[in-house]
């Protein structure tokens, strides 16, 4: 297997490659995708494949199976991402608690990524940093004020 590097032209290879892995297969998570990729011979980093969804701004859509997987959004898509953004919160955030400068969201199970995918989209001010693991999302504030407040207007946009 050939590795491949980061330069410019990797990315834009590396986009391609991820547009047809989502249209070919129903790819539910990041590391199922990072793992695709690296399949392919590219080399990636989980982080590296969160920046790229980021980017391609790919959008999770329920299949027949009620599962969710990534797709590329449409041009209706575009227009109500935000709405979209907020659902995946408003589904799936159980719990949010400040912690210092830390906010803390409790999700149901594998839907951490999402939901920092969706805090990250919708620029919530003051989030320094946003890391997600199954059912946690840490969300990094430039204060312990800041914390409180993005709790009180997480909390405020949820209910």
């Amino acid at each position: 297997m050939q590795e491949k590097d980061f330069s410019r032209d990797c990315k834009k290879s590396r986009h391609n490659a991820i547009i047809r892995l989502i249209s070919e297969s129903a790819i539910e998570t990041q590391g199922q995708l990072t793992d695709a990729l690296i399949s392919e011979g590219f080399k990636v980093t989980q982080a590296t494949v969160s920046r790229d969804i980021k980017e391609l701004r790919l959008i999770k859509i329920s299949d027949r199976d009620d599962k969710y997987r990534y797709a590329l959004p449409g041009r209706e898509a575009n227009v109500d991402i935000k709405a979209r953004y907020l659902a995946v919160l408003t589904h799936a955030v159980i719990t949010i608690q400040s912690a210092m400068n830390l906010v803390v969201v409790k999700t149901i199970p594998g839907s951490a990524q999402g939901c920092a995918m969706a805090i990250e989209t919708l620029d919530f001010d003051r989030v320094v940093g946003v890391i997600a693991g199954d059912d946690t999302v840490f969300i990094a504030m430039n204060s312990q004020h800041d914390a409180e407040k993005f709790v009180n207007k997480l909390s405020e946009v949820l209910s």
